[in-house]
């Protein structure tokens, strides 16, 4: 009889600390060097997080809902995970056996914008990069009908990592020697810097309770917890004098 007691008064307990700690799934679908920069990222802000293994060799990240929006412009400001390109052969890795040539030709624009995007936005300081070209009309004969050109958008961290002037000057490079009969002067190349993130937007308020510094949104919880517990182990109590009753009572 009081093993039964104890078994329903344990398994309260675990229902009531479960409803205590419940977290949501942050992201998904995540490869593992993904994963971890994202719960590097979280757990160095002092963001609970949890990495959990998925289908296929993916991995999901899941925090506590209370920490769900601080996590969320977190990782919005330092753009993780990093934006996904698709290479060259995805581009042309389809199941199509026949394409029309305009069809080859925007597989291709598509896939050098990405791969050219991507290269850039390797830079040291670079939080996101888009390439976009425009490359010439060929008439019947083969000769080309206007001049190719592109335009270079980056949005980078505002900090002493970034000399623009240079940066200019050598993604040009990079992008004319990727693109035949592109010159230099026909590249345009845009920043736009991220200001820091302003630390107070993630850390949350605290406040003291029972001699403890805790975050605000954990004083419900950790009240909640106290209680459940507290209540417990008075149920428990009860039930130790009871069965002990009954024994003497034997």
């Amino acid at each position: 009889m009081l093993k039964r007691h104890l078994g329903t008064v344990a398994l309260a307990l675990l229902i009531c600390l479960s409803l205590t700690g419940c977290r949501t799934q942050l992201y998904g679908s995540l490869s593992e060097t993904e994963a971890n920069e994202v719960l590097a990222a979280l757990l160095d802000a002092s963001l609970q997080a949890e990495k959990r293994p998925g289908e296929e060799g993916t991995y999901s990240i899941f925090v506590e809902e209370t920490h769900f929006a601080r996590a969320v412009r977190l990782l919005a400001a330092g753009a993780i995970p990093r934006q996904r390109f698709d290479d060259l052969g995805k581009v042309f890795g389809g199941d199509a056996m026949f394409s029309t040539p305009m069809e080859e030709k925007a597989k291709y624009l598509h896939a050098m914008q990405e791969e050219l995007s991507h290269t850039v936005s390797g830079i040291d300081g670079v939080l996101s990069a888009r390439v976009h070209l425009v490359l010439p009309e060929q008439d019947q004969l083969g000769r080309e009908l206007q001049t190719p050109s592109a335009a270079v958008m980056i949005r980078y961290v505002d900090d002493e990592r970034h000399d623009a002037a240079f940066q200019r000057t050598e993604i040009r490079r990079l992008v004319a020697a990727s693109i035949p009969n592109l010159s230099e002067d026909r590249i345009v190349v845009s920043f736009f810097p991220v200001p820091p993130l302003d630390r107070t937007a993630i850390e949350p308020e605290t406040r003291e309770v029972l001699g403890l510094r805790l975050a605000g949104d954990s004083v419900e919880r950790f009240w909640l917890m106290l209680g459940g517990a507290g209540a417990l182990s008075l149920l428990l109590i009860v039930l130790l004098v009871f069965a002990l009753r009954r024994k003497a009572k034997k």
